[in-house]
């Protein structure tokens, strides 16, 4: 990118994020909006167009769905608003001479590549030294994402679309309770166990009382009252960790970020035993070296697919 009237949009699953590009690892302007807020995308960029005052030649999106044909369907659970983004049509009116589209995920992960290593808050620190220099961003927010990150090369994967992993009796009676929840005709995943709907759906099981009517900020409140949802949570997010590492063989540092990590660390509600209770749990020596070597982090930048955006080429006029 050489260009700096370029329009930067991250999309997730809840809110849409804008900013200017400025060069590579900088925006500017930035503003956040709740998606459900507005009938159309198009609504959606030009509420931010008129609050900057500023126009684009070109615009570079990160989002959470995956685009067929050129068009993103936005309708992650049932019960959610039906939001449909197509990008010819849009690119038209608002007569972009170019525009690209990546995942969540590689964004994020091309932001990690140019985060400054002060960026990161250290939470478990390795017990030995790192057997490689790969590493995995993960991020749960609406939905969970991760990306392998491997110097300034990113690969992604199929996300949270994986089938749960349950290793107690209560982790298997939590996994019963979200099976009622889901549709019956759709397999469970280990999205719906870690996610904000994960999470709150584990503290209805904990606490017995539906907490969907709740905004995300008295949520953060009853689940202070609800340690034993956030250490089940926290028990989920490990198992999650310990699968993609060993798996992917990224044993260079696990790196945390989206809404949900940020809140729940933000208002004290963590359980990093428990986190690493299934994330190193006890196995075989050489097994146990790779997983000793792994420190996790959690990332301080907000934005970082936006900020992972800003490192795509080919967008110059």
């Amino acid at each position: 990118m050489s260009n700096n009237n370029i329009l930067l949009c991250d999309i997730g699953g809840t809110h849409a994020r804008f900013a200017r590009y400025v060069k590579r690892g900088a925006y500017d302007n930035f503003k956040k909006y709740r998606l459900r807020k507005f009938i159309t995308f198009k609504d959606v960029i030009q509420n931010y167009l008129d609050d900057v005052s500023l126009n684009f030649d070109q615009a570079c999106f990160s989002t959470s769905g995956v685009p067929i044909d050129d068009v993103i369907d936005y309708k992650r659970f049932e019960g959610d608003d039906h939001f449909k983004i197509e990008f010819i049509p849009l690119a038209k009116h608002f007569k972009w001479k170019k525009w690209q589209q990546k995942m969540d995920s590689q964004a994020g992960g091309l932001g990690l590549s140019v985060l400054s290593d002060n960026i990161a808050s250290p939470i478990i620190p390795a017990k030995s030294m790192p057997i490689n220099s790969k590493k995995i961003l993960i991020a749960v927010g609406t939905g969970i994402y991760h990306a392998l990150v491997n110097g300034h090369d990113v690969s992604t994967q199929t996300d949270g679309h994986y089938l749960p992993v349950t290793v107690t009796d209560e982790q298997r009676a939590v996994e019963k309770f979200i099976r009622k929840k889901k549709n019956p005709n759709l397999s469970l995943i280990m999205e719906d166990f870690v996610s904000a709907r994960g999470l709150r759906h584990i503290a209805e099981y904990t606490s017995t009382f539906s907490n969907f009517d709740l905004s995300p900020e008295d949520f953060m409140v009853d689940l202070k009252r609800n340690p034993e949802a956030v250490r089940i949570f926290y028990e989920f997010l490990g198992l999650y960790v310990h699968m993609i590492t060993t798996i992917t063989g990224h044993y260079g540092g696990v790196y945390l970020t989206g809404g949900v990590i940020d809140h729940l660390i933000k208002n004290d509600l963590s359980n990093w035993d428990a986190f690493e209770k299934y994330c190193r749990p006890p196995m075989l020596p050489v097994v146990n070296n790779r997983l000793s070597g792994i420190s996790v982090s959690h990332i301080l930048h907000d934005e970082l697919p936006l900020l992972g955006l800003t490192t795509l080429q080919g967008m110059e006029l």
